[in-house]
């Protein structure tokens, strides 16, 4: 069976267009890397001859190549929906980057596009190996229902950089290609981490940004946002870019706490041990703790993102995430946006007022 010929549509978010095509050259059967563009004629051609394929700085050029299949989008956040628009004219499959667009127009736009063909959205933690494991642990009943979540990254701004070599933020502090700062860039993680997590909607929300550490950055380095979900549960979100470095190996710059009615658990993929999970019944009682070695503890994410974006091709079924997934995990972020800039807690369904 042929190989679906894949192309990456600008490398603005290097931290996974890099990754992607470093499983593309090692091998991910079914998905060959032909091709990339950028902008940058220097970052696309350096990219091009490191990863292979052929690269220019014309997207369209790239996306309606007859030689394509389908693209990883990975262009800065605001790009997104012109670009999801040509490839969807082209008939071309998308894995999109996160977060889905700026503005829940623009995901709609591209909601609708994942009408025609697949839309993936790249939501990493979804593919995390620990995280999977303890999604089934949940399932399985292990702390009952799921009734509270504290999700928190602390991050340091010095490691958000244009490009790789660059030493500047770029296009990440840009509030037009960006969309935001340090509450969008991971916090769109996290919602999507407790729609999955919950099986659950948000209902409302109370949120609070500001500029901490780095005050004249040009968007918010903290934010942190409280929602009600549909089901009841309570869920809190706390990401930040205003950290003034990493920390030593025995914290971790992100962590997710679980409450449930029997038993409680302790998340993350950079500690040791990476997940603890305690119920009060059955197997579960005592302490349970996994810590995955090599690149099952982080890297097989980009793997495995990609190998069920060929699946779902291939067997033309909905990708998981998909654009719907996308859509909902922005408007989580926007309505903490929107309750700050208000100051009252916001009701959903949120609808945007565009400028």
């Amino acid at each position: 069976m042929a190989n679906i010929r894949v192309g990456i549509v600008g490398l603005h978010n290097h931290y996974h267009a890099y990754p992607f095509a470093k499983e593309l050259l090692r091998g991910i059967p079914g998905l060959e890397l032909v091709g990339v563009a950028d902008e940058r004629a220097h970052l696309a051609e350096a990219f091009a001859g490191e990863f292979g394929g052929t690269w220019t700085t014309d997207y369209a050029e790239l996306i309606q190549r007859d030689d394509i299949d389908a693209v990883i989008i990975t262009s800065y956040t605001s790009a997104h929906a012109e670009h999801v628009a040509l490839a969807a004219a082209a008939g071309k499959d998308i894995l999109l980057d996160k977060p889905i667009s700026t503005t829940l127009a623009d995901a709609d736009r591209i909601v609708e596009a994942g009408k025609q063909v697949k839309v993936m959205l790249a939501y990493l933690l979804r593919y995390l190996p620990a995280y999977i494991r303890v999604k089934e642990a949940v399932d399985a009943g292990a702390v009952g229902e799921l009734v509270s979540g504290f999700y928190s990254i602390r991050f340091p701004v010095g490691a958000i950089v244009d490009s790789p070599g660059s030493t500047v933020q770029g296009w990440y502090t840009d509030p037009i290609k960006g969309g935001g700062g340090g509450f969008l860039d991971h916090g769109v993680h996290f919602t999507d981490f407790f729609r999955w997590f919950f099986g659950s909607e948000a209902k409302s929300v109370t949120a609070h940004m500001g500029s901490l550490t780095y005050k004249d950055l040009g968007v918010e380095d903290y934010g942190i946002a409280t929602y009600t979900l549909e089901n009841g549960a309570i869920v809190t979100v706390e990401s930040t870019w205003h950290a003034p470095d990493y920390f030593g190996p025995l914290n971790s710059p992100d962590h997710a706490s679980l409450s449930g009615t029997k038993g409680e658990i302790e998340l993350h993929y950079q500690k040791s041990p990476q997940y603890e999970i305690q119920g009060t019944e059955g197997p579960w009682i005592g302490r349970h703790y996994v810590d995955l070695v090599g690149e099952e503890r982080y890297e097989a994410c980009y793997r495995d993102l990609l190998v069920e974006f060929e699946r779902a091709i291939r067997t033309d079924t909905q990708p998981v995430p998909d654009a719907e997934d996308g859509r909902a995990a922005l408007e989580m972020i926007l309505a903490a946006y929107e309750s700050h800039r208000t100051g009252t807690r916001i009701s959903f369904p949120f609808v945007q007022v565009e400028a």
